[in-house]
């Protein structure tokens, strides 16, 4: 298979990818696939969160194919901070041929590390939403200008994909629908804008919706914060599994 051929055939499967399964295990997907598409080594995709102790929407690695320290998972960027916080920014992607030898250097968390790099924003409907971050180009020192385009087209269906994920999975909750009508948003284009930018927003709903429906079949306030532990324990035991199953990897 010659080298165009492969890259058609990456870019249809990120045009096509079906969010399936576990939303972290979709997300590696594409990162897997933007790294065979680009011939690097890593490839790391950070989205935006709400930070713990109200520090705003911070960036976080979301996904990574490829090798990065154990501290990665835990750094938490604020908008405009290093590399990424920048291009999130900014709104532009940037290629560097070396980092030692760039601007760039001063914001580099690897600044040790020989070759070239591409990171490009992430948008969800238009909105800054992450950061796509490609590395350690494999038999070459560093990407070309072709290589910046099909990262910056990557970063677009990665976008796609995670917005059409989210938003399929809301639609096929019965929960979440009813959450939605109990807030007044049923028409398309709210769902679709609460879904898409306001995910934490979302979380609330959901939360005022669960104890509604509770007291609405008759359930005490007792009972309610006795459920609500419940779901506590068994979200930390998830997480906790989530956090194993990321070591072992």
């Amino acid at each position: 298979m010659s080298r165009l051929e492969l890259h058609q055939q990456k870019l249809s499967e990120l045009a096509g990818i079906e969010v399936t399964g576990p939303f972290e295990d979709s997300l590696y997907r594409l990162t897997c696939i933007v790294g065979e598409l680009l011939a690097a080594r890593r490839v790391s995709l950070m989205l935006l969160d709400i930070a713990p102790g109200n520090k705003g929407a911070r960036l976080k690695l979301a996904a990574l194919f490829g090798e990065l320290p154990e501290a990665a998972w835990k750094e938490e960027p604020a908008t405009g901070q290093g590399i990424a916080g920048q291009v999130l920014v900014s709104g532009h992607s940037i290629r560097v041929a070396n980092i030692n030898r760039s601007d760039w250097k001063r914001h580099a968390r690897h600044a040790e590390e020989q070759g070239g790099f591409l990171a490009c924003p992430v948008t969800l409907a238009g909105r800054p939403a992450g950061v796509l971050n490609i590395s350690l180009p494999i038999d070459r020192g560093s990407f070309s200008a072709t290589d910046q385009a099909n990262a910056e087209l990557a970063a677009l269906l990665i976008g796609r994909a995670i917005q059409v994920g989210r938003l399929n999975r809301m639609l096929d909750s019965r929960f979440a629908q009813m959450a939605f009508t109990l807030e007044g948003a049923t028409d398309a284009c709210s769902v679709i804008s609460l879904s898409t930018h306001d995910p934490d927003k979302v979380a609330k709903m959901l939360a005022r919706g669960f104890y509604r429906e509770m007291r609405h079949c008759g359930f005490t306030p007792n009972q309610v914060i006795h459920a609500a532990g419940e779901i506590i324990s068994e979200l930390t035991g998830s997480l906790n599994r989530h956090k194993k199953r990321l070591g072992s990897d």
